[in-house]
């Protein structure tokens, strides 16, 4: 079985249009970090980053309360991602792992 871990991916919350963007910084730690957005046009809260298990995103999806919008393109994920780290509020374990995502270039 081929396992792709994909990055970006952006869903919205049906009922309130709020919408998420996962980023998998840790995939052998099955967790990721989730970054909210106020609506459909507001930017990720990149200052409020919440970790979200594969167990809980599995739960999501099977609640058919969020729609799954796609991932971002490569270019897009790449400027967020630098602008987390240079957000800096993240801990260290996790800078270096999007340092990692940035220049293996698994985001792009």
């Amino acid at each position: 079985m081929d396992i792709t871990i994909r990055q970006g991916t952006v869903y919205l919350e049906k009922a309130s249009g709020k919408r998420f963007v996962l980023v998998n910084h840790n995939p052998m730690a099955l967790e990721s970090l989730r970054f909210w957005s106020a609506s459909e046009d507001a930017p990720f809260d990149l200052g409020a980053p919440e970790r979200i298990t594969v167990d809980e995103l599995i739960a999501l999806r099977n609640s058919g309360q969020y729609e799954e919008l796609g991932d971002l393109p490569p270019e897009l994920f790449r400027q967020l991602a630098g602008a987390l780290l240079a957000a800096g509020n993240l801990p260290e374990t996790d800078l270096a792992l999007i340092r990692a995502l940035l220049e293996d270039g698994t985001g792009a």
